[in-house]
């Protein structure tokens, strides 16, 4: 029954000269991800809101400003972890839901070697860093009336023998319009989870020197790797009964989905530094990261299946789609990024800091003879534009106490055109540095972010032929802890 159904419906396409193609699964979201970095790598600068670009002087100038390695005079060994949790509060059509995700990670693993010099300073560094997390999560449960997951336009607009829901019995082609259509328009209960994993780490190597008396330069190579992967889960039931007709395939049960996407990722990039110093008083840094250009290696797949009420003509209630996989190679290049920084030391006991950081997010593009990521490029260039990110600190030494205090806060933009303040990340920081003895410092920060956004769970085209949009709205906390210990010998 099901392949004469599939012959049949094959003839009707033909006829009709009905054109489908295959939707991809990447957009400029996947350029996005990858071209922006996370919190950093050292639980001192995190303390201070990250405003370190100015006056930055241990291991972790390999990733804000190489140019501060000139300042270490000791050899220094630096290690650290940190711990993500990420909550999300999601409105989807009148229900409120939270869903919670936690991760621990390596956060920093180098060296720092100083060559000793007659007059000024040569120092080499290298190690490893975690560059950015890409773990976040979203789960929704409510009553649709209006529309289902399987008029989703990625799903409908497959070749037959792809397409989920003619396979499963939950779509037909309009004899009349020619159109793929579902048969099932709303009226269900929808249960949606997404889990989003992953990270993007550098393997980093650099140096710096001093060019006079206060004055010094330089480099670090960085060599990305990581991964990245997607999970999303969807749930439709007729809890209501209100696809009671007893004549299959209109009596739609249950339809279960399943989406996946594994993403293998390399790329290099540098970081040129400067800094001038004026001692015990003021120093001032800027920095260029080069533009990166990331090999993306991903495999997808999906399965499916759906239930009704009573059984076809050979006695089958379910069907299946079984697991499908897919791989596909392309390139994103992530735009150029500009920072600078002042680091002030109005007190002996005193420290204030600001960064300001650059970036134009129209530059980012997919590299690819793809016709489909090329309009990706468009939208990039339409949507986005160029922002730049915000961050400032404190720090109080309390020399008897062997203690030192910080606080900072980090404001970055939303990179999306038209987007209100609400949408920009927003974090505030909080640390603390012990010396644990001459050589040892422990240091500990903690940084809380908020922001909301906007999620497209699917769209569809209505009975008119204007796509809908059916998303959510999303307000994100995170909790960042930071933990470094650095040896200085």
């Amino acid at each position: 029954m099901k392949t004469f159904r599939k012959i049949y419906w094959l003839v009707i396409v033909m006829m009709i000269g009905l054109q489908i193609q295959l939707v991809n699964a990447q957009y400029a979201e996947d350029a996005l991800r990858y071209s922006q970095l996370g919190l950093g790598v050292s639980a001192r600068d995190l303390g201070m809101g990250n405003a370190t670009v100015g006056g930055v002087n241990d291991y972790s100038a390999l990733f804000w400003n190489p140019a501060g390695l000139a300042l270490e005079r000791d050899n220094e060994f630096s290690i650290g972890l940190s711990s993500l949790g990420y909550s999300n509060d999601v409105s989807y059509l009148g229900t409120k839901s939270t869903s919670d995700k936690n991760v621990l990670n390596l956060n920093n693993l180098g060296l720092v070697y100083s060559i000793p010099t007659v007059r000024g300073s040569l120092t080499f560094a290298f190690g490893f860093n975690r560059a950015a997390n890409y773990t976040t999560t979203a789960s929704m449960n409510a009553f649709n009336p209006s529309s289902s997951f399987t008029q989703s336009s990625n799903l409908l607009n497959q070749p037959l023998d792809n397409n989920i829901p003619f396979q499963l019995y939950l779509a037909n082609i309009d004899t009349l319009t020619g159109k793929m259509v579902s048969l099932v328009n709303g009226n269900v209960q929808q249960t949606l989870n997404i889990l989003e994993g992953g990270g993007l780490n550098h393997w980093t190597f650099g140096g710096a020197m001093d060019v006079g008396p206060n004055l010094s330069v330089g480099v670090s190579l960085n060599f990305a790797s990581g991964s990245y992967s997607y999970d999303q889960t969807v749930n439709e039931n007729d809890t209501k009964n209100l696809y009671p007709a007893s004549i299959h395939p209109n009596d739609f049960n249950q339809f279960m989905y399943e989406n996946t996407i594994n993403d293998d990722i390399s790329g290099f990039n540098a970081l040129f530094g400067l800094m001038y110093r004026n001692p015990g008083k003021y120093s001032i840094g800027v920095a260029i990261r080069t533009a990166t250009t990331y090999d993306i290696s991903e495999t997808y797949g999906e399965s499916a299946s759906s239930q009704f009420k009573t059984p076809d003509a050979s006695g089958n209630y379910s069907y299946f789609y079984p697991s499908t996989g897919n791989s596909t190679k392309y390139k994103i290049t992530s735009p150029y990024v500009l920072s600078g920084g002042i680091s002030i030391q109005p007190l002996d006991w005193l420290l204030v800091a600001g960064d300001a950081e650059y970036t134009d997010w129209t530059q980012m593009e997919f590299n690819t003879n793809n016709t489909d990521l090329i309009k990706e490029n468009s939208l990039i260039k339409n949507e986005m534009r160029a922002t730049t990110n915000l961050r400032g600190g404190i720090e109080v030494s309390l020399f008897k106490l062997g203690l030192k205090l910080r606080a900072g806060i980090i404001d970055n933009p939303s990179p999306w055109k038209g987007d209100p303040s609400s949408r920009d990340q927003l974090y505030y920081t909080g640390g603390i540095g012990l010396q644990l003895d001459e050589r040892t410092v422990l240091n500990a920060a903690y940084a809380y972010g908020t922001w909301k956004s906007l999620r497209t769970n699917y769209s569809y085209l209505d009975g008119s032929g204007v796509t809908q949009y059916v998303g959510t709205d999303e307000a994100v906390t995170t909790s960042n802890f930071n933990l470094t210990l650095s040896y200085r010998f």
